[in-house]
């Protein structure tokens, strides 16, 4: 086989240029292979020593470009070298591991082949653990683990598309000779020339394709940022619809298709068999709520030794199993009961233990077969009555409990109201009856459950174990502030407003509660923490004061008072009271023990002190700032 330049274009990134040819350096391929190192206009001192270092070894051939020139420029250099030689593209943050030449080179030798690409981590034709996605290396992986397992998974695989890019690309020299050069002047930039490319090769007939076996690590945009990159690539893509009109079909077209899927989940599945965790599936419906919350609970807490993967119905009877671990995206569909054995092959393949349903709501009724399909135990927690009752709350017509009818009383229900799978009551109860019988573990959250189901299933061993939760962290204590009477901006509306603004900002324990209405609409929760009660009769003040409990109560007022009828309420009740020092406020809270006054131009910050120094029964200039009283309250 003929020599292959890999050529790695490089601007700025000392640190990554280090690991990508180290990484070449470390593999081991039997394909002849010189390195090229295109040095595009660099101006750092240490990456030109470290090129010079390159160089003086002998290992590495650089060439020097003084003026930037781009990625395009770089790599149509590296072509004209050897006219007689494969180039593989490697960008410089790129890492390769064991024999990813040899791989290529194979996927190459067909003589129309123009250009294979790999699977890669972030940025390119095929991302991985999530597609079109820039993904962090799942934890335990290492480039090489995630290589060897895309090498043995999907050996000699590949699958052709009408274009391909990414962090490293082998380009075939007869490609090369007829297509010519990269170009990067009808695009605007650099960004899309390798999409450029091969859709002009393949109007010269060539095909191009992902290599299923060759997986390569990247850093993403070392020479351009995130947002940069997204903004010239969605350049790029307006550019090439203009230039090739078929190009975004055929892009929607293998985007719908997903012709990289198949390879993912080959990875997917050799991941989940050599996990060293014991693998178990949690069968539910696919909603939220408790049973969603208490399986993810299970989940984490069984994290040190267990991977958990999930089973809920898609559409009709068809269900999913998925992985559920943040950062995954595996996920394989089974129509059943055609595909029962199909499902209970794969649930073999990779190991699983143990099955753990928790609800089948939407589920196909052959789900009631898979462990034993499986050939594995099976645990039943009892989430809600569904067991005993197709409506599985024990819920009558009108939404309240049903007292739990006989037989023939159930029988009317279900004619009036068919529950799943439209099975009459006793055969559901039957299949329910041997599921539970059939459990090693048949669990309830509360006594209640289980002898309501002991009724229906006698002698059934049911383990009660209340739901594991964390402790629930401790309650921070919150100052409650009650403004009186309807709130307009002279009396204070804008005050309030500022000042829920501020505890905001500052992460402050208050909560500001209007007893009354605004004239103005001001920021409610959960935009502030403040919420308005609306309009009261006046005689029912006392009553509404004692109801809703305040630590404190707040008069702002922006224009001098007479009297404030409000305020007569608010000293009877005895609570601590923050008012403006205005009008009549101080002649009439003068020797009121709770009372402080506060200027009526004081920033919000000063009010809010006050109002928390009021509130926890320390004088107004106890404590300095308003971040101390915070903490004073908590």
């Amino acid at each position: 086989m003929a020599e292959v330049d890999v050529v790695i274009p490089v601007h700025g990134g000392l640190a990554a240029l280090q690991r990508c040819v180290e990484s070449v350096f470390a593999a081991r391929c039997r394909t002849a292979h010189a390195i090229v190192v295109v040095d595009d206009g660099n101006a750092d001192p240490q990456l030109k020593a470290y090129l010079g270092e390159l160089a003086s070894s002998g290992r590495v051939q650089v060439v020097v470009q003084e003026a930037r020139q781009g990625l395009a420029a770089s790599v149509n250099r590296a072509f004209d070298l050897h006219r007689d030689r494969d180039v593989v593209v490697l960008h410089s943050d790129a890492l390769v591991a064991g024999d990813w030449l040899d791989r290529l080179a194979r996927h190459a030798a067909a003589r129309d082949v123009g250009v294979v690409a790999t699977f890669t981590n972030s940025v390119g034709v095929a991302t991985y653990p999530r597609p079109a996605s820039a993904n962090a290396l799942p934890p335990g992986q290492t480039v090489f683990t995630l290589d060897a397992a895309f090498a043995r998974a999907n050996a000699g695989a590949a699958v052709a598309l009408p274009a391909v890019d990414g962090p490293c690309l082998y380009f075939r020299r007869e490609c090369v000779r007829v297509v010519g050069a990269l170009d990067a002047n009808p695009l605007g930039g650099d960004y899309g020339v390798e999409t450029d490319f091969c859709l002009r090769a393949g109007s010269a007939g060539f095909r191009h394709l992902l290599a299923g076996d060759v997986f390569v690590g990247h850093d993403g945009h070392v020479s351009f940022g995130a947002r940069e990159a997204e903004s010239l690539a969605a350049r790029a893509e307006l550019a090439l619809a203009k230039l090739y009109p078929s190009y975004p079909a055929s892009r929607r077209e293998v985007v719908e298709r997903e012709p990289q899927r198949a390879f993912a989940r080959r990875v997917d599945l050799l991941r989940l068999a050599e996990s060293g965790r014991r693998l178990l599936v949690f069968v539910s419906h696919p909603w939220g709520g408790g049973i969603r919350r208490y399986m993810n609970d299970l989940a984490a807490l069984t994290d040190a030794r267990c991977e958990v993967l999930f089973l809920e119905p898609a559409a009709g009877d068809t269900v999913k199993l998925s992985w559920p671990r943040a950062g995954e995206s595996f996920a394989l569909y089974f129509t059943l009961p055609g595909d029962l054995p199909l499902l209970a092959e794969t649930m073999r393949a990779i190991g699983v233990e143990r099955l753990h349903f928790h609800h089948v709501h939407l589920q196909p009724r052959a789900i009631l077969e898979l462990p034993a399909v499986v050939g594995v135990p099976y645990d039943y927690t009892l989430h809600d009555y569904h067991p005993i009752c197709p409506q599985y709350h024990l819920v009558a017509e009108d939404g309240r409990y049903c007292g739990e009818p006989d037989a023939a009383g159930c029988a009317a229900c279900l004619a009036r109201r068919p529950g799943q799978w439209g099975v009459d009551i006793a055969t559901w109860r039957g299949a329910f009856a041997r599921m539970l019988r059939g459990a090693a573990r048949v669990i309830a959250p509360s006594q209640d459950v289980a002898a309501r189901i002991r009724r229906y299933v006698p002698d059934l061993a049911i383990d009660v174990w209340p739901h594991p939760e964390e402790p629930a962290p401790a309650m921070p204590r919150v100052a409650r502030v009650a403004i009186l009477g309807n709130l307009s901006p002279e009396k204070g509306l804008h005050v309030v407003a500022a000042c829920a603004r501020d505890a905001r900002e500052r992460g402050l324990p208050l909560s500001f509660r209007v007893l009354g209405s605004t004239t103005e609409p001001i920021p409610q929760a959960p935009d502030a923490p403040l919420t308005i009660y609306g309009q009261y009769v006046d005689s029912e003040l006392p009553q509404l004061i004692a109801a809703e409990k305040p630590d404190v109560l707040l008069f702002a007022a922006q224009v001098p008072e007479t009297y404030a009828y409000t305020l007569s309420v608010a000293l009877q009740s005895g609570l601590p009271i923050v008012a403006s020092a205005l009008g009549a406020f101080p002649e009439r809270l003068a020797g009121a023990p709770r009372s402080t006054t506060v200027a009526w131009n004081a920033p919000p910050a000063q009010w809010n002190d006050a109002l928390l120094a009021a509130a926890l029964g320390a004088r107004p200039g106890a404590v300095g700032t308003g971040a101390a009283l915070a903490k004073v309250a908590r």
